[in-house]
């Protein structure tokens, strides 16, 4: 047995296995490339394009108002063009529970928007399916399975420029899908093989621990304060005066930074006479931000400590960069988008290969497989657009408001595979139907949009808003596609042609 015929085997079932799972993490991922779009969309507070006059001041008055607990650490991010709204976290002292809010920039005063789970959703969902560690470390399994497949796709594919102009899809189900797997996998080869690789790469001292624990006791902490060239100052149990302005040090960190966006502003045990502010650099031109961080004394304003990130650890936030594309503007998202849309066509192609060739065998488990593949490939989008109008239907003063979003999706993706197991014997018809079922619900959420908040895709465009009117617009053509595959699925499928000798489709 040479190489390649060692390969195919190991690219089969190396591909096959995790495929669903790849397909939930890149779908996911794909969408949150624009996680920030979505978070405004999904908040109609920010549909009219308010610019936010409230200050880092303004906020921290409304935390100190509002949570009476002893904090250890409080955080807030201000308005940025994507996001046009001041954010707010904090942890209370001893509790390693965190509490997020965002303020809605209409008003002189910070006030909390209503709870939403936003596009960060989908961000959780494609690095750790929303089970913290655990889930984080099936992530990188997975992605450490398309590497695989994706260096052992390339060396059994020996035609494979070939194959990139090759599309035939009139040909035999089995033809049709082998040229649509190699077509998307060759299109976006570089791009998945990157993607893969720096996935796996930024969450590397997760996934390999033993040396941090070995050489650091155990004190993780210490080990990425050294890394990051983060400063700390011991508590002194003492009670804290009178604050320094955030917004001044925010001020004189733009002076000594020659202009330069602020990202982050964490202040670090804030009720004790310790208390020191961070504030983070922010640019978002460049691959990887850098991470530069300033560290003032939170009573007097003294700076105590300039952080310049070392060369290892901007070599670490380039790959995180290049993996999250939060650099390059909106071309660069739409670019990774579609690459991503790629990967998503590029496992569903393959998937049904694997069960082309098998279908003529007579196997009954391959019911169960094709239940598999609708649950997943046709259930997690359409589950996704049921997230996006229990966004709009659930009401504004709902307490739970994110959890009850949360249970919209998986509701729906769980009635999307009963649905697919009822219908398991009569795939064309489910997956018609499916199509069907995605094109209301796609079409649907511009017109809920315009019925339902300010921002409505008119508005958005006569103001030239297109980072709000961009998502109308994608699901419209969303549901525009789903309605012309199921017109084509509505068809009579064309008699099945036995392949002879001759022209019996090969692997490569």
């Amino acid at each position: 047995m040479n190489l390649r015929q060692s390969m195919a085997g190991l690219h089969t079932w190396g591909g096959l296995l995790p495929s669903w799972l790849l397909y939930v993490i890149i779908f996911a991922g794909t969408v949150a490339c624009f996680d920030k779009e979505l978070n405004r969309w999904m908040r109609p507070a920010l549909h009219e394009g308010v610019v936010s006059t409230q200050g880092a001041d303004d906020v921290r008055d409304w935390l100190q108002r509002n949570v009476s607990e002893e904090l250890h650490a409080f955080w807030m991010h201000g308005p940025t063009a994507r996001e046009p709204y001041w954010r707010l976290g904090w942890e209370v002292d001893g509790t390693e529970t965190f509490h997020n809010v965002a303020f809605d920039p209409r008003g002189a005063r910070p006030e909390p928007m209503p709870e939403t789970l936003g596009g960060d959703f989908f961000f959780k969902l494609h690095y750790n399916l929303h089970a913290g560690d655990v889930g984080m470390y099936i992530v990188g399994l997975a992605g450490m399975f398309m590497l695989v497949a994706l260096v052992s796709g390339l060396i059994i594919h020996r035609r494979i420029f070939k194959d990139f102009f090759t599309l035939r899809p009139k040909a035999n189900g089995q033809r049709a899908w082998l040229d649509a797997h190699n077509l998307f996998g060759v299109v976006g080869f570089p791009f998945h093989l990157i993607l893969a690789y720096t996935g796996v790469a930024i969450f590397v001292a997760s996934y390999m621990p033993a040396a941090v624990q070995v050489s650091y006791s155990g004190n993780v902490m210490q080990y990425f304060g050294e890394v990051m060239g983060s400063y700390h100052r011991e508590e002194l149990h003492q009670p804290a005066a009178a604050p320094r302005s955030l917004d001044a040090l925010i001020a004189e960190s733009r002076r000594l930074w020659d202009g330069a966006e602020v990202g982050w502003v964490s202040v670090h045990h804030p009720d004790d006479a310790s208390a020191v502010v961070d504030v983070r650099r922010r640019d978002g031109s460049r691959i990887g931000t850098p991470q530069d961080t300033l560290t003032y004394d939170a009573t007097t304003g003294e700076l105590l400590n300039r952080q310049n990130a070392s060369t290892g650890y901007r070599a670490y936030l380039w790959l995180a960069g290049l993996h999250m594309a939060q650099f390059g503007g909106s071309l660069v998202r739409l670019l990774y988008l579609l690459m991503g849309l790629c990967g998503c066509a590029m496992l569903v192609g393959g998937l049904q290969v694997w069960l082309a060739k098998r279908e003529g065998r007579g196997d009954r488990s391959l019911v169960w497989v094709r239940a598999l593949n609708a649950s997943v490939f046709a259930g997690l989008p359409l589950a996704s657009l049921a997230l996006l109008w229990g966004n709009r239907l659930i009401p504004a003063t709902f307490s739970e408001r994110a959890i009850a979003e949360g249970w919209v999706f998986v509701g729906a993706w769980l009635l999307m595979a009963l649905w697919a197991v009822l219908e398991r014997r009569n795939a064309r018809r489910l997956l018609r139907h499916q199509l069907l079922l995605g094109a209301v619900l796609a079409l649907g959420l511009p017109l809920l949009n315009g019925l339902t908040a300010d921002g409505h895709l008119l508005a958005s465009l006569a103001r030239g808003d297109w980072a709000l009117a961009s998502v109308d617009l994608f699901l419209i053509a969303v549901g525009l596609i789903c309605l012309a595959c199921a017109r084509r699925f509505s068809a009579a499928p064309a008699r099945a042609v036995v392949p002879g000798r001759a022209n019996r489709v090969r692997e490569a």
